[in-house]
């Protein structure tokens, strides 16, 4: 336990100036016992140095950037730079690394400059803090709370009842797992099967030793599905088993779906069912629940503070909001698939180049199946004619291949030539159709939002990602992809990706591993509503009139709506709430703060989940 909540602290850390403390007296006790702190600003790359006796200079640096190669390479080069002595570096950070991410930077500072690298990653901090020196956590209550240091050494007391056991079917999943967060919150040890528990808990391998002896009180979900679940029945009998003996409300049943009473037996109808047909109101029944009966809350209660605020408000609106999907439907499809026959085989490179302009399945060399003729000059040249049509809606198969999956097949290249006919280009390396620069005026794509606003967004643009050797810019340009699903809210749905493609400012593209961490660095802060509206840009460029139409004759014509399928919930998020709840946190940290609080320390301990 202490080893897992000690790393989850430490991946954790919200003050860096604590950190660097922590780190400090560390290596002090790791025998640089003159060890002279130098961090906060303008370190040039040095947060603390020793020199011992014979002369030997270590130089320290600690980071909890996520990045933590890049920063010992920054850090390393303005050493380098600076012209500072140095014999050994010591590099500290809160990250993980591989054995061979840890053999190759050792490498990589050896050869780069000449100096002994000494690396110390969340694990190795760990059996520091843990084994060596666990008294040093308690002269950090920035990074180490004492709520967390009370709830450590209250987890380590096993044999206690301390724990809240939720038993339910698996039907009533989502309430149990929404329950368990609001405990947890709260402060309660949970165990919750299937949920991801605090740092060092794990559910119990044998739940019903579980129940005897560490369990304090066994919250019941009793709904229609969980009266004929047989494990859940034992689970309770033993519950109301141990009642019996110690005359106590050791099973709290919860009411999920308003079982009817006659539903129950005789000793369960004896109990008070907590109404959870309403779960913000069954919640705050079953706190006032345990609040009376002196339920241990072990976890550090920072959290409690933002579980109580959003109790206090209703965040649900009873008012439609519509959802928007990244489906869109098949309005119409040819009837007849035309089987084609070139009398001349057609090279591989010019098959290649045709495909952007004629959406076809190769049978053989000669043999083609599609919704459309190919061009005039492709006739032409390789002297192609119809052999035949077939209907595949009157045929499960098609020449061998599955009616359905080859429309599904047919339906996507069809898209992708639609994309070259507005301006799109292919990328062989990425395997990407993106908008070129200069496509659309400003490379800016306008569209209308749900709202019925009109904006635009970028479909080409530039960015600076930082590196040690200096900023390297790069250029992104959207690139949608398309899926065809079966059966999902109609015969046919397409479904809309946004990818990536990812090049230097000269265009040329970037290695994999490369382009991986620009698209983490662009895509940061591109959440839901942003891809929506990437999307339905995309999308409103392809069509005309709410429709994106392919194919010349009324007879060949796929029909699709280029508007995302959506539907409305039938409750909305009152944003004002939101608001408000967001204002009232920020007055509670600022009475905090005045209160001589960290500010840090005190959002460490918010979640607003």
């Amino acid at each position: 336990m202490g080893a897992d909540a000690t790393i989850y602290c430490l991946e954790n850390v919200t003050d860096y100036f604590g950190f660097e403390r922590l780190c400090h007296d560390l290596m002090s006790l790791e025998g640089h016992s003159s060890i002279e702190p130098l961090g906060r600003f303008h370190d040039r790359g040095r947060d603390a140095i020793h020199v011992d006796e014979s002369g030997r200079t270590t130089i320290f640096a600690y980071s909890v950037n996520e990045d933590w190669r890049a920063k010992l390479a920054e850090d390393a080069s303005k050493v380098h730079k600076h012209g500072h002595d140095c014999d050994q570096l010591v590099f500290i950070t809160t990250g993980r690394f591989t054995p061979g991410e840890r053999d190759d930077a050792i490498e990589r500072i050896r050869d780069s400059f000449g100096w002994k690298l000494e690396l110390f990653g969340v694990e190795r901090l760990r059996v520091l803090l843990d084994t060596r020196h666990p008294q040093v956590k308690s002269h950090h209550p920035q990074i180490f709370p004492p709520e967390f240091l009370a709830y450590q050494s209250g987890i380590e007391a096993s044999a206690e009842r301390n724990h809240l056991f939720i038993s339910f079917a698996p039907e009533d999943n989502a309430l149990a797992e929404w329950l368990t967060r609001k405990l947890t919150a709260e402060g309660y040890l949970v165990w919750c099967e299937g949920f991801p528990l605090p740092a060092g808990e794990t559910y119990p391998s044998d739940a019903d030793t579980a129940i005897k002896s560490q369990t304090f009180r066994v919250l019941g979900l009793y709904s229609r599905a969980s009266l004929q679940n047989p494990d859940v029945m034992r689970q309770r009998a033993q519950a109301l088993g141990i009642k019996s003996e110690n005359n106590s409300d050791f099973l709290i049943p919860l009411n999920v779906d308003g079982v009817p009473e006659d539903q129950l037996d005789q000793v369960t109808r004896s109990l008070r069912l907590i109404p959870f047909e309403d779960w913000a109101t069954g919640l705050r029944l079953l706190l006032k629940k345990l609040d009376s009966i002196g339920c241990p809350r072990l976890l550090p209660n920072g959290k409690t503070v933002a579980a109580r605020a959003l109790l206090e408000r209703d965040v649900l609106a009873d008012q439609t909001e519509p959802v928007y999907s990244n489906c869109l439907r098949v309005q119409k499809i040819p009837e007849a698939v035309h089987c084609f026959q070139s009398q001349l085989i057609i090279p591989y490179h010019m098959l290649q180049e045709l495909r952007l302009k004629w959406a076809y399945r190769t049978l053989e060399p000669r043999l083609f199946l599609s919704f459309h003729e190919p061009t005039a000059a492709i006739r032409d040249q390789y002297r192609v004619g119809l052999l035949r049509d077939e209907y595949w809606r009157q045929s499960r198969t098609i020449c061998g291949i599955s009616s359905r999956n080859l429309v599904s097949e047919l339906l996507r290249k069809s898209l992708i030539v639609k994309c070259h006919e507005r301006g799109l280009e292919y990328c062989p390396d990425t395997r990407l159709h993106y908008f070129p620069k200069g496509l659309v005026k400003g490379d800016r794509l306008k569209y209308t939002r749900p709202d019925g606003t009109r904006t635009y967004t970028k479909t080409v643009g530039e960015r600076g990602f930082w590196r040690p050797s200096g900023s390297m810019r790069y250029r992104y340009h959207l690139a949608p992809t398309f899926y065809v699903l079966q059966d999902l809210l109609d015969d046919f749905v397409v479904t809309v990706r946004i990818r990536i493609r990812l090049s230097d400012i000269s265009g040329r593209v970037l290695s994999a591993r490369t382009a991986l961490s620009r698209r983490k660095h662009l895509c940061k802060d591109w959440w839901n509503n942003d891809w929506l509206h990437r999307t339905l840009a995309i999308c409103q460029y392809l069509a005309d009139d709410d429709t994106i139409a392919i194919g010349e004759q009324k007879g060949e014509r796929i029909l699709i709506n280029s508007v995302p399928a959506h539907m409305n919930a039938p409750i909305s998020i009152d944003e004002s709430v939101l608001g408000q709840l967001s204002y009232e946190r920020s007055l509670l940290l600022r009475g905090l703060e005045e209160s001589g609080l960290h500010k840090e320390t005190v959002e460490s301990e918010i979640d607003l989940d």
